[in-house]
């Protein structure tokens, strides 16, 4: 049975578009707001951890490949949530341009939010990819016939 290759990509594209938030809670300036981040898709993962290689003297870093900080601190589309209320945390500077804050709040968080905010990053891209890897592979081999010498 042939491989319906189109099929297969429109499905990976409609997994990244349909992906579920991810929602770390955290304490910021002494007040628990939940960090909201959409997984991306896996080639936009790479290229935000070549963006950023491992600092030598960082055994988390060295562990996983990438500076886990800075690829954090410049991860996309990141929000606030307090309740109902959902701040992007994108504003204007003075010369009009769009910025985001979400590198000045990742900064002000305490250690702990940010162990948090980072391993469910570290997972969503990293772990969950290949628990599905390794769940596809167990099925598969389920399926396969034994062969009888």
């Amino acid at each position: 049975m042939a491989l319906d290759l189109d099929a297969l990509l429109a499905k990976a594209q409609e997994m990244v578009e349909n992906a579920e938030p991810e929602l770390v809670p955290v304490i910021l300036a002494g007040q628990q707001v939940g960090v909201r981040f959409l997984p991306v898709s896996g080639a936009d993962w790479r290229d935000l951890a070549l963006k950023h290689p491992p600092r030598s003297d960082v055994m988390r870093d060295l562990n996983v490949g990438y500076n886990i900080d800075a690829l954090v601190a410049d991860y996309p589309n990141v929000a606030l949530v307090d309740g109902d209320s959902v701040d992007d945390m994108v504003r204007e500077d003075s010369e009009g341009k769009k910025v985001s804050k979400w590198p000045a709040v990742w900064g002000a968080l305490t250690a702990t939010g940010r162990k948090d905010v980072s391993s469910a990053l570290w997972a969503a891209h990293e772990r969950t990819p290949e628990r599905l890897v390794v769940d596809a592979g167990k099925a598969s081999a389920g399926s396969r016939k034994k062969k009888h010498s």
